[in-house]
C-alpha cells in the first residue's frame, strides 16, 4: 500500500514538472514601459457619464416597476370582482402591499432625482438626473 501511494506520489510530481509552462521575462524595460504607460492614462471617471449611466438604470427600473404594478393592480382587480365577499376582504387588505410598493417604487426614485438634482445645482455639475 505504501509502495502503490510513493509510485503515484512519484508519477504526480513528474506529471507536474512536465506540464508546467514556464515563463521567462527576457526585457524587464518593456514590462515596465507597458506599468507607465497605464499609469500616464489613468484618470478618474467622468462624473458626467457615471450620472448618466445610473439615470438610464433608474429609468429602466422604473418604467419595470411600473409595469409590475400595472400587471398586479389588474390581476387583483380581475380577482376582487369574480371573488365571494371573504375573498375580496382578504384582497383589499393585499391592495394596502400594492399601494405600498408603489409609493416605494415612485417614491425611492423621485427622492433620488430631486437629491441628485439639488447635488448639481450646489455643485455646478450635471450628472444626467
Amino acid at each position: 500500500m505504501k509502495r502503490t501511494i510513493m509510485k503515484i506520489i512519484i508519477i504526480a510530481m513528474f506529471v507536474s514538472v512536465i506540464c508546467t509552462n514556464f515563463a521567462m521575462a527576457i526585457d524587464f524595460g518593456v514590462a515596465d514601459d507597458f506599468i507607465d504607460k497605464g499609469s500616464e492614462q489613468s484618470m478618474i471617471s467622468n462624473l458626467d457619464t457615471i450620472g448618466s449611466e445610473f439615470a438610464s438604470i433608474g429609468n429602466v427600473l422604473k418604467f419595470i416597476g411600473a409595469g409590475i404594478i400595472i400587471a398586479a393592480t389588474a390581476y387583483m382587480g380581475i380577482l376582487y370582482m369574480i371573488s365571494p365577499p371573504e375573498r375580496q376582504a382578504k384582497l383589499k387588505q393585499q391592495l394596502i402591499g400594492l399601494v405600498v410598493s408603489a409609493v416605494v417604487i415612485f417614491g425611492g426614485y423621485y427622492i433620488w432625482k430631486i437629491i441628485t438634482t439639488a447635488l448639481d445645482a450646489m455643485t455646478g455639475g450635471t450628472t444626467g438626473a
